[in-house]
């Protein structure tokens, strides 16, 4: 019999989860090291409304996939240009007060947390995995906010009342509708981050990751936040902060606050575009 738990993972077959440069952190702000060569951030077609391939639950998270070579990332402090593969989700229980996030900030979890994973563009995925910034994750940290305005919220829950998880096998649905990626993330400040070198966060737990961690949180309605661990089978779907070790967590010199979006034109209030946008295809996914 094999214990699955993250507490065990540094005993499955080919796993680094055991190492000394593992994910996810706390992270102190006292102890972030301020860093002002962290340039502007590059993000191409980050604005596409045809990015988005499709959507697959993939038994333990809800996983986007893009178009292969589409959307890439480079700058602030990356040494190489990424190619951005999927973005994915953590979450807690249903409450709004859950702890579901992987990163924590001076010991504060969040609901959720969003994470856009890109790979260097010149190697292979294998080739990323084994190689110390192979890979390049932005994550964003996910709360509710009461007050956002959704007037037309119930034109889209109401389909989803027929609509409950029925599976816990991997379904894909194809992603029809016009969203991009600055879509999703609105109006968050991406010019204030903090930025670590660490692991992959479900086994095998390779440290190959550049971690770009985003100090503003995505601000979305409860019910749409509810929606992940009400209509999914499995909960807590986030693994427990690990060690820093030796590891320096460095920060931007910009202020923390909303900010101008790091991207090509403005960008919505992130509520709104959430339920407008990726609740029909949650639906569709969930039926």
């Amino acid at each position: 019999h094999c214990d699955y738990t993250p507490s065990h993972w540094s005993n499955l077959p080919g796993s680094y989860c055991g190492g000394e440069s593992q994910s996810p952190i706390d992270i102190s702000t006292d102890s972030v090291v301020e860093n002002e060569n962290l340039s502007s951030f590059t993000f191409t077609n980050f604005d596409n409304k045809h990015a988005i391939k499709s959507i697959t639950n993939t038994g333990h998270t809800v996983q986007c996939v893009l178009e292969d070579g589409l959307v890439e990332v480079s700058g602030r402090g990356l040494n190489h240009v990424y190619s951005t593969l999927q973005f994915h989700f953590h979450w807690g229980t249903e409450s709004a007060d859950s702890e579901g996030s992987e990163h924590s900030v001076d010991k504060k979890r969040y609901p959720m947390e969003m994470h856009i994973v890109s790979k260097r563009k010149n190697l292979t995925l294998e080739e990323a995995l084994n190689t110390p910034d192979g890979l390049a994750v932005l994550g964003f940290l996910i709360e509710v906010k009461t007050d956002i305005p959704c007037k037309t919220f119930k034109m889209y829950i109401n389909p989803l009342i027929c609509c409950i998880f029925r599976s816990e096998t991997e379904s894909e649905v194809e992603v029809t509708d016009e969203i991009s990626i600055d879509d999703l993330l609105g109006n968050v400040n991406r010019d204030s981050f903090f930025r670590y070198s660490g692991s992959l966060t479900t086994p095998s737990c390779n440290e190959a990751v550049v971690w770009t961690i985003f100090k503003e949180s995505v601000k979305v309605d409860q019910d749409l936040m509810a929606l992940f661990p009400e209509n999914a089978r499995y909960h807590n779907v986030f693994r427990p902060s690990q060690s820093l070790h030796s590891r320096k967590v460095y920060t931007t010199a910009a202020a923390p606050g909303p900010g101008p979006v790091a991207g090509p034109g403005p960008g919505p209030s992130p509520g709104p575009v959430w339920v407008y946008l990726l609740l029909p295809c949650l639906c569709a996914l969930y039926c």
